[in-house]
């Protein structure tokens, strides 16, 4: 915890000595304006040691990070300050505070104030973190700064805090572009298991782009919703997420694993199983870790150093019962080299980007009519 004194500190202490002179002065003569000058400089500088007393009492600083946020939303940041109570009302018309990170990476684009709040013993204030970064990022710190109503003194505090807030990839709206990976994984999953054709006589789900044929009418009719005959290998097996990042380039490489984490995301949510496997930074070198809960996931992909370079994805953790292997690569061009296997299906990165950004302005530009 250090102290600074910003902005003429020295002019404050020439104040006082100046003041204590002229009132001195004051004492041993009857001229009005001496005696003025000499109450108005006792008032200033009783003002200014009684701000530089309340500004530094401010003794510790905790901060409440949420726990997790996504890439390009807000987020609200409670910092919870004690100090004397008093000084509350100088607090909301002076008060200042910053965020100190380690490594200086701050996880925003601009940090504003909410709300304050008097508390016992000290001040609650709320603020908002605007355009959130992605990746994870540990606090170091606290800086409070106090400027007088003057511009003659200000005082900065700095408190050690600690902290962690992880900001998950953007996660893209679902629209035209998941359901038509949807539709190529769902045809990628019925053409590998072609030994799926003897119904087993139970009844499941009707799962959309089966076979119409395994629709079990009467059960459907009577559920009010579509069921279809069991088959002998219907057991559910999970599909199986890459983002390959693009070298030297951060901006793709965020495009990539914003696709990703949305694919995970909105396959979760229907129900599909969904595993992703994620590029790793450990002592320098670049592996690959196989993560399946949405936590993971988004943990993961939020640790990517985007200009960082990994190794080739080994075959040992391209094994096992996949229905589907999606490649999210930045290029539809770049996908030529993956698509060999039978259960495949590679994903632009950039082409999804362009879909999602035109169905955002259709819907910006639906709303605008809608109310004219």
């Amino acid at each position: 915890m250090s102290t600074a004194l910003r902005r003429s500190s020295w002019f404050v202490a020439a104040l006082v000595l100046a003041s204590a002179f002229v009132t001195s002065l004051a004492l041993g003569t009857d001229a009005v304006g001496v005696r003025a000058l000499a109450g108005a400089m006792d008032v200033l500088s009783l003002y200014e040691l009684c701000f530089a007393v309340c500004a530094m009492a401010i003794s510790s600083a905790r901060v409440d990070l949420p726990a997790r946020a996504s890439a390009g939303d807000s987020a609200r940041v409670v910092v919870d300050i004690s100090g004397r109570v008093f000084g509350f009302g100088l607090w909301r018309r002076r008060g200042v505070i910053a965020l100190q990170w380690e490594e200086r990476c701050v996880p925003y684009d601009r940090l504003g104030g909410v709300a304050s709040f008097k508390l016992a013993g000290g001040y609650r204030v709320q603020l908002e973190a605007s355009l959130l970064r992605r990746g994870q990022y540990r606090l170091r710190g606290v800086c409070v700064r106090l400027s007088d109503a003057f511009g003659l003194l200000s005082v900065e505090r700095h408190l050690p805090a600690e902290g962690v807030m992880v900001v998950y990839p953007k996660v893209l709206p679902a629209g035209q572009w998941i359901r038509e990976i949807e539709r190529q994984m769902r045809a990628c999953e019925r053409a590998w298991d072609g030994a799926r054709t003897a119904p087993t006589g139970g009844l499941v789900p009707f799962r959309t782009g089966e076979r119409r044929s395994l629709i079990h009418w009467p059960t459907s009719l009577r559920m009010g919703t579509l069921y279809a005959r069991e088959l002998a290998f219907d057991r559910p097996r999970p599909w199986l997420v890459v983002p390959l990042a693009e070298q030297n380039d951060v901006h793709l490489t965020e495009q990539v694993l914003s696709v990703a984490f949305s694919l995970v995301v909105h396959s979760q949510r229907r129900g599909q199983v969904v595993e992703c496997l994620a590029p790793v930074s450990t002592d320098g070198l670049g592996t690959w870790r196989r993560c399946k809960t949405f936590d993971e996931v988004g943990r993961a992909l939020a640790s990517v150093n985007a200009s960082a370079s990994f190794a080739a994805v080994p075959p040992a953790e391209m094994r096992g019962e996949w229905s589907a292997i999606i490649w999210v690569t930045a290029r539809a061009c770049d996908a030529i080299r993956w698509t060999m296997d039978l259960r495949a299906v590679t994903v632009s990165a950039v082409d999804v980007w362009a879909i999602a950004d035109a169905g955002h302005k259709g819907a910006r530009r639906e709303t605008a009519h809608c109310r004219s």
